[in-house]
């Protein structure tokens, strides 16, 4: 299984948001009033706890002119990296390898 051009660190969304707000002065608070999300909720998608969905890629897209597909790319690289090293699903493709490699 290569690495399909994921690199060696996988990017949050989260993280480029937070760049984003930061680069413009906007707290946390503001975004996610404006936004009518919690505070909490902001914090763990901007910290990287909590995943972005397309919902959430959308609001931010019109709160901060950042594409939602572009948010949502960068998640989902995010999720493939991740699962990628999760031991236990490792051990389970290896076996539906094997299996498949008889049909």
């Amino acid at each position: 299984m290569g690495n399909l051009g994921y690199g060696a660190f996988a990017t949050h969304p989260g993280e480029v948001l937070k760049d984003e707000i930061e680069e413009r002065g906007i707290s946390q608070r503001q975004l996610a009033d404006s936004m009518g999300l919690t505070y909490s909720v902001i914090n763990e998608i901007l910290n990287g706890r909590r995943p972005l969905t397309a919902k959430t890629a959308l609001m931010f897209e019109a709160a901060l002119d950042v594409p939602a597909d572009s948010l949502m790319y960068l998640q989902t690289k995010y999720n493939m990296q991740t699962a990628r090293k999760d031991s236990t699903l490792h051990d389970i493709l290896k076996k539906i390898h094997k299996i498949a490699a008889v049909f």
